[in-house]
């Protein structure tokens, strides 16, 4: 009876590896294929590893927006335009098919305080809130939603969307804005 064990032990021993190869790589080759489905159906939203999520709003261009600001930890995360060139802020021309192709809705949230909801034409949406900026290090307050877009000016003032709402009357456009003002950054990829 010992050589029976001795005999089934080494053949596990020979056999164990092969088996666990085998198994890993079905469960790799099954994660890869829905991996590749879900890709092909068009999932509208896209988490990256918890940090940003974009929305697909259905844009011809194919651009995707964040969902929100992007983050410092958990605040809002304000950077000057020579800094925020660095990231994958939005283009002029994405900008304007944002607010050429969305139907826009601005919300009072209070006195002081607004929201902007961006309804793509797949009718998804993205939600703007006012998160103000800083200059000179200190965070200043604002009504007015303001975050970087690419810009081509040589001068010191850059290019920022500007959106804002009041006494019913809708502020949509892009507006030159001193670069070494810290504004939230809204991102952007292609899909």
């Amino acid at each position: 009876m010992i050589e029976l064990n001795e005999k089934a032990s080494t053949y596990a021993e020979e056999n164990v590896s092969n088996i666990l190869k085998e198994a890993f790589a079905k469960v790799y080759a099954d994660g890869y294929r829905d991996g590749y489905k879900d890709r092909e159906g068009e999932i509208p939203v896209d988490m990256r590893g918890g940090k940003t999520e974009f929305v697909d709003l259905g844009l011809p261009s194919g651009t995707l927006w964040s969902a929100d600001f992007e983050k410092d930890g958990e605040d809002t995360s304000y950077l000057p335009y020579d800094e925020a060139i660095n990231n994958e802020i939005p283009t002029k021309q994405q900008f304007n098919e944002l607010l050429g192709l969305c139907l826009w809705e601005f919300k009072y949230i209070s006195d002081t305080s607004r929201k902007c909801i961006c309804i793509g034409p797949n009718g998804n949406h993205i939600v703007f809130y006012p998160r103000g900026y800083k200059l000179a290090g200190a965070k200043r307050e604002s009504n007015k939603i303001f975050y970087w877009v690419k810009s081509t000016s040589e001068d010191s003032a850059k290019e920022a969307a500007y959106l804002y709402y009041h006494d019913k009357v809708e502020i949509k456009k892009l507006k030159n804005v001193f670069s070494g003002k810290m504004l939230p950054l809204r991102l952007v990829r292609k899909k």
